[in-house]
């Protein structure tokens, strides 16, 4: 395997017992992420639990209790269905991954839903060209609203703007000390100490994701603003 100027070295993994994208476990104790989402929509935690590693089950059996989930497609409808009904096909257009005329193809399937959910509208969009993947990145990109030329590969070329630290331990509280004298990048601690396009991204996912929570709260929607960075103990 050839390794990386990092250092690190890609290794790849088998996959089996579960295909990409399955729908409904084949396995008594394997399943794919999709036939797992599918299993707590249908029947809840417990249904999927056989699939799952108990410590992954415990934390979300906490999320979901705390109304932190579970998150779905359906979730996200109602805002999915606001930027859809509101651009045009230019706007659309303009957005990364609205590729070979999709924005039309959207607009025209609008109006001859049989309901508004987004389950229907990937049904309804999709064909050879626009595969299911694709047009669920593409939604995705539409709800957030990225902008093409940011997310271009010219503009990814460049790298990133900054470094964000999402927690540290004692000794990382001192490395940090140092980095923020010798390191290329500005690093952040909360997100409101600097205006980055790239760091407008990673807020405004975060607070779509939490407004699409079962139990919407201000202090969810402004986490990225309110939390610091976790202090770990060695």
């Amino acid at each position: 395997m050839r390794r990386l100027r990092s250092g690190i070295a890609p290794v790849t993994v088998r996959r089996r017992a579960a295909g990409y994208g399955d729908v409904a476990p084949t396995d008594a104790s394997i399943a794919s992420a999709t036939a797992v989402r599918r299993l707590i929509a249908g029947g809840g935690l417990t249904a999927a639990a056989p699939y799952l590693p108990p410590s992954t089950v415990d934390i979300l059996a906490r999320e979901f209790a705390a109304g932190r989930g579970p998150v779905t497609w359906e979730s996200l409808a109602a805002p999915l269905f606001h930027q859809l009904l509101l651009a045009s096909p230019e706007q659309l257009a303009a957005l990364h991954e609205v590729t070979e005329g999709l924005e039309y193809r959207i607009k025209k399937t609008l109006p001859r839903l049989s309901e508004p959910t987004v389950a229907e509208l990937l049904t309804q969009l999709k064909t050879k060209r626009y595969t299911h993947t694709k047009l669920q990145r593409t939604l995705l990109h539409i709800l957030l609203q990225h902008p093409r030329e940011l997310l271009a590969p010219e503009a990814l070329a460049q790298g990133p703007g900054y470094l964000r630290v999402l927690g540290f331990s004692a000794a990382g509280q001192q490395l940090l000390k140092r980095m923020k004298q010798t390191a290329r990048l500005p690093i952040l601690t909360r997100a409101a100490e600097m205006e980055h396009p790239q760091l407008n991204l990673d807020i405004r996912a975060a607070a779509v994701y939490a407004n699409a929570m079962p139990k919407r709260s201000a202090e969810e929607l402004l986490r990225e603003y309110r939390q610091a960075p976790i202090r770990l103990t060695d």
